[in-house]
């Protein structure tokens, strides 16, 4: 019932607004503009009486004038009388207008419905999400299967979601229907490594050495081989990867310190009494490495610091702990935008968002 009255109010007031223009009131202006004519007609008058007095005019064409004058005031005065025509005119439509608003409100208003949200409202008219988006796309593929461009831009979003099986199947489609390259290959092997939980051994590493042997200088392939090597102890290839990879730096990439510290582990690992010599050393570093990693837990600190924790656990092999870190670094920094360098670095070395 109130949504009637607040609609009657305004109804009403809109009504009367139309009426107040189209009424033809006489305000100031109007009565301004009635003494205006008046006094011209006066002005003719005494006009014709000067002349007439001077013997400008004579007697017969001063009647005639004074005639003529007086038939112009008649006419001013008809065109000026009641108007119950234009009265009519200006509350038919102001009663039409009312009328039709309330019978179209009635026949398809709801005023029971509740208030909706702006958001569902905004969905509702049509936003498209990251998922609507996939949708539209799987649509298209199941009706052409051969659309390479489709699988293309389909692979990475499924990443995103963490749908590691479509990704892979989406990502075998793109090397099926074109010519692998290092890039191709290489996300292939990244989409098989999440869905093994960060594991570069099997396919994963043999698709990453087809895209090293593609392309020798190609960074994530080089980076990803040399690693697995280090971790399979296999040194003399590790260090010459290695190697091969810093030399690829051009200064200041996010890889390059992890990338350091796994050709000192390889050096070490070919010379074992360097290794021996070192451990006083490396157990400072573990030491170091703890207390900042107890810090960071008891206290919080700066992204720098996390990224620098988590790169320092992989570098000592501990991956769990890496994982561990990366995951508390995530909570502590939920803006991804802040996260640039540690979540390369996650990618990177197989640590994954959860």
């Amino acid at each position: 019932m109130t949504i009637w009255l607040f609609a009657l109010l305004l109804t009403a007031i809109a009504c009367a607004t139309l009426y107040y223009a189209g009424a033809g009131r006489r305000v100031n202006a109007a009565a301004s503009t009635a003494d205006a004519t008046q006094e011209h007609f006066r002005a003719q008058l005494r006009a014709i009486e000067t002349d007439a007095a001077m013997g400008r005019l004579g007697a017969a064409e001063a009647v005639a004038a004074r005639g003529e004058l007086a038939r112009e005031v008649l006419r001013h005065k008809a065109s000026d009388g009641p108007r119950g025509g234009t009265r009519l005119a200006v509350w038919l439509p102001v009663i039409l207008v009312a009328a039709i608003s309330l019978a179209t409100y009635a026949w398809l208003g709801r005023p029971d419905l509740p208030a909706e949200p702006l958001a569902s409202r905004v969905a509702a008219e049509g936003e498209v999400t990251l998922e609507s988006a996939i949708e539209t796309i799987e649509a298209r593929l199941a009706q052409a299967p051969d659309d390479l461009r489709g699988w293309t831009v389909i692979a990475p979003a499924y990443m995103q979601l963490g749908r590691y099986a479509d990704a892979v199947n989406a990502l075998r489609k793109v090397n099926e229907l074109g010519t692998p390259t290092a890039d191709t290959l290489t996300d292939l092997a990244e989409a098989l490594m999440m869905q093994q939980g960060g594991s570069v051994e099997g396919e994963p590493l043999e698709l990453l050495q087809r895209s090293h042997a593609l392309d020798p200088t190609h960074v994530r392939s080089l980076y990803y081989v040399a690693g697995e090597e280090t971790r399979a102890g296999q040194y003399e290839a590790a260090i010459r990867d290695w190697n091969a990879l810093l030399k690829l730096s051009k200064g200041g990439e996010p890889w390059v310190v992890t990338a350091q510290n796994g050709l000192a582990f390889a050096e070490q690992g070919l010379n074992p009494s360097a290794a021996i010599s070192a451990e006083p050393d490396q157990a400072q570093i573990d030491a170091m490495v703890d207390g900042l990693a107890a810090r960071l837990t008891a206290e919080g600190g700066t992204i720098d610091e996390w990224t620098q924790l988590v790169r320092s656990r992989l570098v000592q092999g501990r991956t769990d702990e890496a994982q561990a870190a990366y995951d508390a670094a995530r909570k502590a920094y939920p803006d991804a935008a802040e996260r640039n360098e540690l979540d390369g670095v996650a990618a990177d070395n197989g640590l994954v968002a959860r």
